[in-house]
């Protein structure tokens, strides 16, 4: 960090706090579940792991289950919540699915044109 606060001509901790701010951002983006991945070139691609969309659904059911057999007024407020975040989870489950075909369907192509230039 010392050479980007140098080249910048700012301090350390400016740079900290540029850099923190960034991260953050990438994290809401993921959390807010509105996209199921994000490229940043040079670094890769993020996404959120299926096996923890799989594990955060289990534990919103449970919950579910629990304020079920017991309703009170809060506990609606909660199923209603953990509704709305289900279905943002099965949303970020059916693109995850839609680009797992559509990289299939591509690779699956360049495969066909290949054994059609060897024929």
């Amino acid at each position: 960090m010392p050479h980007l606060a140098q080249q910048f001509d700012l301090s350390e901790k400016e740079i900290a706090s540029v850099l923190d701010a960034y991260w953050d951002n990438v994290r809401k983006t993921l959390s807010s579940l509105e996209h199921n991945r994000i490229y940043m070139k040079g670094l890769g691609t993020f996404y959120i792991k299926p096996w923890s969309i799989d594990k955060k659904m289990r534990i919103n059911d449970a919950v579910i289950g629990k304020y079920a057999d017991n309703p009170t007024a809060g506990g609606l407020q909660v199923i209603d919540q953990l509704f709305k975040d289900n279905m943002k989870l099965k949303n970020v489950q059916e693109k995850e699915e839609e680009f797992k075909k559509q990289k299939n369907k591509k690779k699956n192509d360049r495969h066909n044109q290949t054994l059609e230039g060897e024929g």
